[in-house]
């Protein structure tokens, strides 16, 4: 809220103006003015010059995001894509030995969930120590004590060469055959059963398992259903056009049939999609059932895919449900409706992260989808449910959407796997990874296709409560491990400097973590941090107590040498081996505080929000040098929102930049709007520019919104483009209550230019069940740039003219 103490007479405002224009005085041009006065002080002259202050600018990019069965995570065109292939499991975790002896490992996670033995037969390799580099197989384990600190799960083994350290990293790595019907949901009747066949697979299948139902005794039933669309009130998947369920079957036993029913349960009698009665043959077959859809947007309730056996036994493989009907230029395993939200953002760079992976070894992680097992890693679970998203779909979707590939690497690569990764990106067809690129449809090397690939080493490995099981959250022990990965990648021959950026993951919250592991690593060319906005809501008293400190936080954080990402940069560039710094993730992070759901749902996905989250990104690229930068995330309806005051089970809508792709709205966020239209803006080379005239400005005191302060805090934010003799101009003008004149000098815009607007009537609409945030564009001819122009208040204004 603004002081009154920096309330001035306009009068006074107007006559000082003046005199600054007559005399000259440098020190004149600026001044402080409340949020009432900005009219008074005559239009701010912003003069665009042609300097550039960054050369070499990338279009913001954005994460693709994890995928599941219930909200907009659900963007593979195979609808059944959880466990398709009814495969087996692979698993791979970093414990930390808080206690040691010759022969066992205590890890310090004492809220681990792993049974008894759950890591017998597994192997290990120590990652750090005195005994780095000792392997070994584990020979039984026993579950954490959760009444006891520091006593997580223990793993025994054999006398180590070496004895291990206390805080030594270790590595587990397992595979297991067996649950094929993980991720789905079975019903046993009567003395059913289901099993795994390893032997008897289909000649066409790409797997390793199938599925067996048995229930070919009297009274013997079994049914198996994979479910999606499941938010209740929600959908994010309206069927409409032609399908195809195609699935590997054959018949065992009994009558050999199998009923196979696709529904959306809505209603007391919900009409079925698909409903049919098949006689398997006694060989392996391949099965194709097409159907018509036509739903209107309105469609509520699961949709659940149902085999059914009674009387019978079968196998069962390799089941997928999609779309016959899908446009023809989407080439990819995603969704047309996803490819197209993409297209639309135009992101510069794309990051596979989906949580799924992280357990993953680079051979699963490229192979087919019916034949990729779940990748297990959490100290949470006791398994994982969902086959990982493909490395090889992942690189077709940034092709087709123009952007860079940013890949995140499961923490527990090994530097032989990380050779094989470079040969399987760089390497020509007839290496052996090559020719498994090239089985894939990608004969070319990837490396041919992008300018460059980002590959960073590990999720968040500072964070061990989020990711038990896949961190190594020490900086010289994380940096150590990733000099040895990086310096694998360049002993590959297929290593090229120009073609590859390897990075380093930190913490946004403490920048001498990333000085620490600068210092304990090499190899790497950047270093990447996550600084979320907003992420403690506790003032709701007023929009301007809530918007206020809203739009201080990226100056202060980005401008300030102080500031957080300021810090970063700087440790960046004062390392060793100066690091480029990078975003990884930015979104706000409204997690947390004692606001009520309603301040949560109107603030969060709010134009406001969507207007800080693209000022943030822009200073970081002016300010600090921040070229590549990746909102968290494309999909995700909701997040959990722990109030610390009432404790109530509230929620958040993050972190998704759309509400849905392809269900009842199509809806995008404002975030996902301001990214789109400073995406359109962004040109090659990044030009400065200077205020003159009224400068506006407000104090923000002290927020408990995540303690945010700043003096001074700039109402107008510039920030211009160039290319060739294309020019463009981001402005933002931060004022909550007034709009604010502005002319322009310079290089500024003249003659036939296109105007666009972020456009809203209240800083707080959302577009969570209507378009009240839009992206408004006219074109002006014969344009002025010394007649003033208003720029309203909370906006986002973008101006494209040639020069």
């Amino acid at each position: 809220m603004l002081h009154s103490a920096k309330k001035k007479n306009p009068v006074f405002l107007r006559a000082l103006y003046l005199a600054c224009v007559l005399v000259t005085v440098a020190g004149c041009r600026r001044h402080t003015v409340s949020a009432s006065s900005d009219a008074a002080t005559g239009p701010t002259e912003i003069d665009v010059q042609d300097t550039a202050i960054q050369t070499g600018v990338k279009r913001f990019g954005i994460n693709l995001g994890g995928q599941n069965f219930y909200d907009s995570g659900q963007m593979m065109k195979n609808l059944i894509f959880i466990n398709p292939g009814f495969e087996g499991e692979t698993w791979q975790s970093i414990l930390r030995c808080a206690g040691a002896t010759e022969t066992s490992c205590t890890d310090g996670n004492q809220w681990a969930q792993w049974p008894r033995d759950f890591l017998k037969d597994a192997t290990f390799e120590v990652l750090s120590g005195s005994a780095q580099g000792t392997t070994g197989a584990v020979t039984s384990s026993d579950p954490a004590n959760h009444d006891l600190q520091d006593q997580g799960v223990t793993i025994h083994f054999a006398e180590p060469a070496k004895k291990i350290d206390v805080d030594s990293f270790i590595l587990v790595r397992k595979t297991m055959s067996g649950k094929p019907d993980a991720g789905w949901w079975p019903q046993l009747f009567g003395g059913a059963s289901l099993g795994a066949e390893t032997k008897d697979l289909s000649p066409e299948t790409q797997g390793h398992q199938a599925l067996i139902l048995s229930a070919q005794e009297p009274g013997q039933g079994a049914s198996l259903s994979s479910n999606f669309d499941s938010t209740d009130g929600h959908s994010f998947v309206q069927l409409h056009g032609t399908y195809r369920l195609a699935f590997r079957a054959k018949g065992l036993g009994g009558s050999r049939e199998i009923k196979v029913r696709l529904q959306r349960q809505s209603g007391a009698s919900p009409a079925a999609f698909l409903d049919k009665t098949i006689t398997l043959t006694s060989a392996w077959h391949d099965y194709n059932l097409d159907f018509s859809a036509a739903e209107d947007g309105h469609a509520l309730g699961t949709v659940a895919l149902t085999f059914n056996v009674s009387g019978a036994s079968v196998l069962l493989d390799d089941v997928s449900l999609q779309s016959t009907s899908s446009a023809k230029d989407n080439p990819t395993v995603f969704r047309d409706e996803v490819v197209d939200a993409l297209r639309t953002l135009q992101p510069g760079i794309l990051r596979y992260q989906d949580g799924d992976h992280i357990g993953s070894s680079i051979e699963n992680w490229i192979a087919p989808p019916f034949a990729r097992q779940r990748a297990g890693w959490s100290e949470g679970a006791s398994e994982m449910t969902s086959i990982p998203m493909g490395l090889p779909e992942f690189l077709q979707l940034c092709v087709v959407v123009h952007a860079e590939p940013w890949i995140n690497l499961p923490a527990g690569i090994s530097p032989d796997e990380m050779r094989q990764l470079m040969e399987y990106l760089a390497g020509p067809s007839s290496t052996p990874f090559g020719k498994k690129r090239g089985a894939r449809g990608q004969a070319e090397p990837w490396t041919n296709v992008f300018p460059i690939i980002h590959i960073e080493l590990g999720n968040e490995e500072w964070n061990s409560a989020t990711f038990a099981g896949a961190a190594m959250n020490d900086p010289v022990v994380y940096g150590r491990r990733a000099a040895l990965i990086f310096g694998a990648a360049r002993s590959s021959q297929y290593f090229a400097v120009q073609k590859f950026d390897l990075v380093l993951g930190s913490f946004a919250m403490s920048p001498d973590l990333t000085r620490a592991e600068l210092a304990a690593s090499s190899g790497y060319d950047s270093v990447t941090i996550a600084p979320y906005l907003f992420n403690k809501f506790t003032d709701d008293r007023s929009d301007e107590a809530i918007f206020g400190p809203m739009f201080a936080q990226p100056e202060m954080w980005d401008s300030a040498a102080s500031g957080i990402v300021a810090q970063h940069a700087a440790f960046a560039r004062a390392a060793s081996k100066p690091a480029q710094l990078s975003v990884y993730e930015i979104n706000l992070s409204t997690t947390a505080g004692t606001v009520p759901q309603a301040s949560v749902d109107r603030v969060v996905p709010s134009e406001g929000a969507g207007i800080a989250l693209l000022d943030h990104m822009l200073l970081m690229l002016r300010d600090q040098g921040v070229k590549h930068q990746m909102v968290w995330s494309l999909p995700q309806f909701r997040n959990g929102f722990q109030n610390t005051d009432t404790h109530a089970n509230e929620t958040t809508p993050l972190f998704g930049a759309v509400v849905d792709m392809g269900g009842g709205t199509n809806l995008r966020r404002p975030q996902f709007l301001a990214e789109q239209m400073v995406n359109a803006a962004m040109l090659s080379t990044m030009l400065k520019t200077e205020i003159h005239g009224s400068n506006p400005m407000w104090d923000q005191d002290l927020s408990t919104n995540d303690d945010i302060s700043l003096k001074d805090a700039h109402l107008l934010q510039t920030f211009a483009f160039s290319d060739g003799n294309e020019r463009s101009l981001v402005v933002l003008n931060l004022s909550r209550q007034d709009a604010l004149p502005v002319l322009f000098s310079g290089d500024g815009p003249r003659g036939d230019v296109t105007v666009s607007r972020l456009d809203a009537k209240n800083i707080a609409d959302t577009n969570e069940t209507t378009e009240n945030v839009r992206i408004t564009t006219s074109a002006l001819t014969g344009f002025n740039p010394r007649n003033a122009y208003t720029l309203p208040a909370h906006s986002l204004t973008v101006f494209r003219w040639k020069k």
